[in-house]
């Protein structure tokens, strides 16, 4: 199904030809939502996949860091509320998503890579990828979940107990992120 209407994007043309244009409105499938974009993070990703290495295909919507509202939804209850989005979308298929180990899916996509992502006004959402939000979160702090989670992850391996030393390289988002969690 198609829609008539437009929105606004950034919309990745080739490797350095990023566009602010209008294009059309996406319109959910079964089992996804409609999100209204409020926040999208430029992750460190995002630099090289727009500026020199590209994404899968082009044109392409980056952007895999982001929250919003949800506008449209098969259940009622949905509308309305507050959501982060998960960016892994796993075949649930193969070996490794059949265990649940979905960041080991042998043919995942990926919303802001794979398939167009948070750098636009909505995006159709597999309503399986939302974090829903108690609407109290800012939604420009709640478009950082995605990286900090990633720093979750790599502290929680380290296994830190009281008292011990840690270093960590980098002092961007995931790095301050860590540290904190540190």
């Amino acid at each position: 199904m198609q829609s008539n209407q437009v929105m606004h994007a950034a919309v990745l043309h080739a490797v350095g030809d990023l566009r602010y244009e209008n294009v059309p409105m996406p319109v959910p499938g079964k089992g996804e939502v409609l999100l209204e974009i409020a926040a999208a993070g430029i992750c460190g990703s995002d630099l090289p996949r727009v500026l020199t290495k590209g994404t899968y295909h082009f044109p392409t919507i980056p952007g895999h860091e982001f929250a919003g509202v949800i506008r449209e939804a098969e259940n009622p209850e949905l509308i309305g509320k507050h959501a982060a989005v998960f960016p892994l979308l796993p075949c649930r298929k193969c070996p490794a998503c059949q265990v649940g180990e979905y960041a080991n899916c042998e043919h995942y996509d990926y919303y802001g890579s794979r398939r167009d992502g948070g750098f636009a006004e909505y995006l159709a959402v597999d309503e399986r990828n939302l974090i829903l939000l108690d609407d109290k979160i800012p939604l420009d702090v709640a478009s950082l979940m995605e990286p900090s989670a990633v720093a979750r992850a790599a502290v929680r391996r380290m296994q830190i107990i009281l008292g011990d030393k840690v270093v960590i390289f980098g002092a961007g988002p995931i790095g301050l992120v860590a540290a904190g969690f540190a």
